[in-house]
């Protein structure tokens, strides 16, 4: 998950604005569908309460419109193709009201997606990882201001304090490794031993001083685990399935490593960078004992370990606020991310969130405290607007406005009028901005890479699929376009077109 807001200039932002999760939501007509999907009911071991029983008449929320906006949307992601195929569930109080899996989870076998299909987690991972840790704590084997030199005494700390606490909270400085080199990711690809992930980041110079600043680090869960490794002298992934899944019922959730087999589980996709977007299965890389992000789950899955967590039911009471209590810096000011959890907000809505992004794979989990809302969404491609699904959809259980964008027909003139090459005026290096048409839609694709549809919404004004906050206005004299304006980020990019087309 990338806590830090987006400081991209507006043009690097359109390039990436789909992978960077800022889409924005056509709703569809509202049909009046009836079925919901509710997960099946599940044995529950002695010590751990079953998710209340909530009656679908009395939770208070509209179970048909929350279905047809569902359908709506993911279907239209689909038709955009954002990603091969997605799960999501809506739980009340912990008990599912909808679930549902769309698309396919194996396009090669034509495998299609459902609420039991199994995909890699990522990041979301990392609240598992900081439950774990957080027992330990309970159980007095580790204290949250430990060095990690007791757990790791070879570590390299470079005559820096470095604690559990700062790995918890990504304030540690140390470099991520996922912010490498091309070399490095290519390791990661091959397994790497424990010795041989910290030697990739391990030598590599603090990037400040532990506990001056936030950077969000998958280096510091990577320790995390090799942490509970050496205190319970178990390997992190047989103890996490051990002494944390199994107890909780949580049988759909498990080490996703590439050799192992897990039923269900759902391939991994991404789409090329070009005016096709082509799809392609995703390299993917398993690094032995990650607790950054080495899990995979269901919705299902997802949606009743929040119903655990957020009851007391994995950690106590005390241990889950201090996981979603925002970090102070020592240098001035707090980031909202706790312990594997971050703190938002929709309107004036709270909630508790981690989102997750790996080669093929987005996650995206919330949690509605006040509420008791819980929305899963799961997708196999790392392309996807997982969370305008999960915004759309919490929207809709809180009663909130949804977010609306034309769509308004275009005739063959019109999309002949704005056709042709555009050249910005981004500074020394102009970048060309190409619109066509294609199925009677209007496409833009920009510096080379994949063609979004614009949809207009009059007066020669189009806003892209993925970010309503982006606008492309054409400027017509005499019925002839000869420039163009993006609008992004309250700046104005201006642009000509290209002499010739």
């Amino acid at each position: 998950m990338r806590i830090q807001k987006n400081d991209r200039l507006p043009l690097q932002r359109l390039q990436s604005a789909y992978t960077q999760f800022r889409g924005s939501v056509l709703l569809l007509a509202l049909g009046a569908i009836t079925a919901t999907g509710c997960s099946p009911k599940a044995h529950v071991p002695a010590g751990v309460s079953p998710p209340p029983a909530v009656s679908l008449a009395d939770h208070g929320l509209n179970l048909k419109r929350i279905e047809s906006v569902a359908d709506s949307v993911v279907h239209l992601h689909l038709a955009e193709e954002f990603m091969p195929g997605m799960s999501v569930a809506v739980a009340k109080d912990g008990k599912t009201v909808f679930t549902r899996g769309y698309g396919l989870a194996d396009v090669e076998m034509g495998v299609a997606a459902s609420p039991e299909t199994a995909y890699q987690i990522a990041s979301v991972t990392k609240q598992f990882t900081a439950a774990a840790i957080m027992r330990l704590v309970e159980a007095g084997k580790v204290s949250l201001d430990d060095p990690i030199t007791r757990f790791l005494p070879d570590y390299p700390v470079q005559g820096h304090h470095v604690t559990v606490r700062h790995l918890l909270n990504h304030t540690s400085g140390i470099k991520s490794y996922t912010e490498l080199g091309k070399e490095a990711q290519r390791q990661l690809r091959l397994e790497p031993s424990s010795e041989e992930m910290v030697a990739l980041f391990g030598k590599q110079p603090f990037v400040f001083k532990p506990g001056e600043k936030f950077r969000y680090n998958n280096s510091g869960y990577y320790l995390l685990a090799r942490v509970i490794e050496e205190v319970t002298g178990a390997p992190y992934e047989e103890y996490m399935e051990r002494e944390l899944l199994q107890p909780l019922e949580l049988h759909n959730t498990l080490y996703g490593s590439a050799q192992r087999i897990i039923p269900n589980r759902a391939k991994g996709y991404k789409y090329e960078s070009n005016a096709a977007g082509t799809l392609y299965n995703a390299p993917g890389f398993s690094i032995k004992g990650n607790g950054a992000g080495g899990l995979s789950s269901t919705v299902g899955d997802l949606i009743r370990w929040t119903h655990l967590l957020h009851s007391g039911q994995v950690v106590s009471r005390e241990s889950l606020r201090q996981m979603t209590t925002p970090t102070e810096l020592s240098a001035g000011g707090t980031r909202t991310y706790g312990f594997g959890l971050d703190l938002a907000r929709l309107g004036d809505h709270e909630k508790v969130v981690h989102t997750g992004d790996t080669d093929g794979f987005n996650s995206y989990l919330t949690h509605y405290p006040k509420e008791g809302l819980t929305i899963a969404v799961l997708t196999n491609s790392d392309d996807a607007l997982h969370q305008k699904v999960e915004e759309a959809l919490a929207r809709t259980a809180l009663g909130m406005e949804l977010t609306t964008v034309l769509d308004l027909p275009l005739t063959a003139a019109d999309i002949a009028r704005y056709e042709g090459t555009y050249v910005l005026e981004t500074g020394a290096k102009p970048m060309e901005l190409r619109v066509f048409g294609e199925d009677g839609k209007l496409k833009v694709q920009l510096g080379g890479r994949k063609a979004f549809r614009f949809r207009s919404q009059g007066d020669s004004s189009f806003i892209p699929f993925f970010d309503e906050d982006i606008r492309l206005v054409f400027i017509t004299e005499n019925d002839r376009t000869d420039s163009v304006q993006l609008h992004m980020g309250g700046q104005v990019t201006p642009g000509k077109r290209k002499q010739g087309l």
